[in-house]
């Protein structure tokens, strides 16, 4: 588990790089989400992406012990990304798991 939250924060951190770098060189995301969503492959790639956000951020919901404290977390990851994901992970992931197994044992 150590080892996944580790994980988790350096991929993280190295996505917020990015971003910052992204930002820095490329200025504005804008003119490529027009040629993505001009190209239907850019568009099926969009879909994917952000079905990923939600189904994580109803995962978040289900698995955090208050609904509202879920929710933030749910919609910060399709409001900011995968960079919440990996945040929740890492803060979160122990909670869960030990959620997770006293499901398990009833």
């Amino acid at each position: 588990m150590t080892l996944i939250r580790l994980l988790s924060a350096l991929f993280g951190l190295a996505f917020a790089g990015a971003l910052a770098w992204g930002f820095a060189e490329g200025g504005s995301v804008v003119p490529l989400l027009e040629i993505m969503t001009a190209d239907p492959w850019g568009v099926v790639t969009l879909a994917d992406l952000y079905l990923g956000f939600v189904l994580v951020a109803f995962l978040m919901v289900l698995l955090e012990q208050r609904r509202l404290t879920g929710i933030l977390w749910g919609v910060a990851t399709v409001v900011l990304g995968n960079i919440v994901t990996a945040a929740w992970i890492v803060f979160r992931l122990p909670k869960v798991i030990a959620r997770l197994a006293q499901r398990d044992d009833s």
